[in-house]
């Protein structure tokens, strides 16, 4: 599956990024996308809806493209793969490990917290703010460098 675009007034040569929604319940993923959209961010969106598929996903995208531009919004708690676990295997993935991912969650246990640090995550953030959150990586993507994914990272 492709990404889907969501704005794309600013088309100049600047690289669009891809917003990776990792994201087990459907309200919280459509109110992920309007927030997106209702603060102009210009992203290619995808959606997976546990840490496998985001994973399946991320392989496929650094397969077609190896030079493409990926932050990661996880949310922790979901069935199948957890964002914990889709954690630990993207930080052992050589083509992965490199992935800029935000934690985009309702839990405010402090383990949940250092176990997402320890996995160096770029933030940890509450979903009761989701304009805030949008905002923040609106401005880190439009000033990011982007890792370079995949296994051509040398």
């Amino acid at each position: 599956m492709k990404p889907s675009p969501v704005d794309s007034s600013n088309q100049d040569d600047v690289k669009r990024p891809t917003f990776l929604l990792i994201e087990d319940d459907a309200v919280d993923a459509e109110a992920f996308r309007r927030a997106v959209k209702r603060n102009h961010v210009d992203c290619e969106l995808v959606h997976a809806s546990d840490g496998g598929e985001a994973l399946q996903k991320l392989r496929d995208m650094v397969d077609e493209n190896d030079d493409i531009g990926v932050l990661a919004f996880l949310d922790l708690n979901m069935p199948g793969l957890n964002g914990h676990e889709f954690l630990a295997e993207v930080r052992r993935d050589e083509s992965l490990k490199r992935l800029a991912v935000f934690v985009v969650t309702t839990s405010r246990h402090k383990r949940d917290i250092a176990l997402a640090y320890d996995k160096n995550v770029a933030g940890y953030f509450e979903k009761d703010d989701l304009a805030s959150v949008l905002e923040i990586a609106r401005q880190f993507a439009g000033r990011l460098v982007f890792p370079t994914l995949g296994r051509k990272s040398d």
